[in-house]
């Protein structure tokens, strides 16, 4: 009985509803797992996602991950210079704060989220101080420690109220979470993350209650600390965890509870930093008078969500990218430090020039084709602004046939085409019906991207679902980003 209610809640869950990560946040989080996952993978899975990639950049920017001010503008540079860690930790966290606008018992859900921050700073602190292997890792597991709670109150419906009064009653969480659901929270997290692909790290602190793993240690005590210190700093509870951690640090009992004090002020910090001085006032701050931590306190507070939440969060207006010069000088400038740092390969440089022509340029849809090994076929191989209609997969167009297209042309020729609107007889004749069906008859540019003066592909790019009108300036950019293309591989190929 509790296996077949466990197993609804992950499917509509991870099905259906959907609530807390998006597909994209799942397809980050899962390619950041991977050990040979490359930078230009976790870039695409981003970019395919406008709204992330506009969060991600805001915080990528923040004092908080760039206190040098070195701005980023392109994806592919945040990841490089952040890392893989710290870009699924960004959107493991977005998710986590937006769990609170889609929840509906909204004050259960703020008060879960700031509980999960306050973990994973304590975690990632104790992991620090034991000079243990990526502490980044330690934070997300301690992060998603109670996913499964958070989930459950982001769509408890009519099973929210009577959680909340068995709990009441009971005199364990855990107990009350059995005789309402059937089964624990902490077993739907453990499901969820296996479902979702989240922490490999989690499952084994879940799974495996005496796992001897430092950093799986490290992961309880954060989570024991974040759970005991809502019951007040001077309590019993806590006394007892800061005693088992100052033998864990090998530090005295004062040492270790200014360590925790001090880890407490920084995750409100975190909190707030991520968007929300709402659910950064739920963690408890040692000797902090005056802050209500009442469930009802924490509803008015998430009923009037005006403030920074907005600035990370919101999507933006525009459904297409705007021109933006600042955005093309930033790719301009990634293109140059991958080649001078030697660091480049083919599918970081493609990545890199087809965001900015995406978002520098201000297209709709960007897509690249690569020749097939008998050079007899273009196959879509990248996109932007065209994942949900399937135009990647479906972009396959011959460039061997007797009958010459505007893709054969234009890898013939070795130049930048502007289709216009009513194109001259020359042009025209080159949209034949198989092309005119793949991508219509215009307007549209396209260019060949070549290694050595070898062609290997095309970049396709319109604005067909605004509306927009292409001009001058947009083609000479187009161009230009695939000159800078052809003569950064020219560059990594050793020409």
């Amino acid at each position: 009985m509790a296996e077949r209610g466990i197993d609804y809640w992950v499917w509509r869950l991870a099905r259906e509803e959907m609530p807390l990560f998006s597909r994209t946040v799942q397809h980050v989080a899962g390619m950041a797992n991977k050990e040979n996952c490359s930078f230009s993978e976790l870039a695409w899975s981003i970019l395919e996602d406008p709204a992330l990639t506009s969060r991600v950049l805001k915080l990528a920017n923040s004092m908080y991950y760039n206190p040098y001010s070195k701005r980023i503008t392109t994806i592919s540079r945040a990841v490089m210079r952040l890392g893989t860690n710290a870009i699924k930790e960004i959107c493991l966290a977005i998710s986590l704060i937006e769990s609170v606008l889609s929840g509906e018992c909204k004050e259960k859900v703020a008060v879960e989220v700031a509980r999960s921050f306050h973990a994973a700073v304590q975690a990632r602190k104790m992991a620090s101080l034991l000079k243990l292997p990526d502490p980044e890792e330690v934070f997300i597991a301690a992060l998603l420690a109670r996913i499964g709670n958070i989930a459950f109150w982001c769509f408890a419906g009519d099973l929210g109220p009577r959680l909340e009064s068995a709990m009441l009653e009971a005199d364990s969480e855990e107990r009350a979470e059995v005789g309402v659901l059937g089964f624990k929270l902490e077993r739907l997290t453990e499901r969820l993350s296996r479902e979702w692909k989240l922490s490999a790290l989690l499952e084994r602190a879940l799974i495996n209650k005496s796992d001897p793993d430092p950093r799986v240690r490290s992961i309880k005590l954060g989570c024991a600390v974040a759970m005991a210190s809502e019951k007040g700093w001077e309590g019993l509870e806590i006394r007892r965890i800061i005693k088992e951690a100052s033998g864990y640090f090998r530090l005295s009992e004062n040492e270790t509870t200014e360590i925790l004090h001090q880890s407490a002020r920084e995750a409100a910090a975190v909190t707030e930093f991520y968007g929300t001085r709402k659910i950064s006032s739920l963690v408890p701050i040692p000797g902090e008078a005056g802050v209500d931590k009442s469930a009802q306190a924490a509803e008015k507070e998430m009923n009037g969500r005006t403030d920074q939440l907005a600035a990370i969060l919101d999507t933006p207006k525009e459904e297409y990218p705007k021109p933006d010069l600042s955005i093309q000088m930033g790719v301009l400038r990634d293109l140059s430090t991958l080649m001078a740092s030697g660091g480049g390969e083919v599918n970081m440089i493609l990545s890199i020039v087809l965001e900015g022509i995406y978002r520098g340029v201000g297209m709709d849809r960007v897509v690249f084709g690569l020749l097939t090994p008998d050079r007899r076929h273009l196959k879509g191989k990248y996109g932007l602004g065209c994942v949900e209609d399937g135009c990647v997969e479906k972009f396959i167009i011959s460039v061997g046939s007797s009958r010459q297209n505007v893709f054969g042309y234009v890898l013939k020729n070795k130049r930048s085409l502007w289709v216009t609107e009513k194109p001259e007889a020359s042009i025209r004749s080159l949209l034949t019906e198989e092309s005119i069906q793949l991508i219509g008859e215009g307007p549209f540019f396209v260019m060949p991207v070549s290694i050595k003066d070898v062609a290997i592909g095309v970049i396709f790019a319109d604005r067909k679902s605004s509306g927009r009108k292409l001009d001058e300036d947009s083609f000479e950019n187009f161009a230009f980003f695939g000159q800078q293309a052809n003569m950064s591989l020219r560059v990594l190929a050793g020409d």
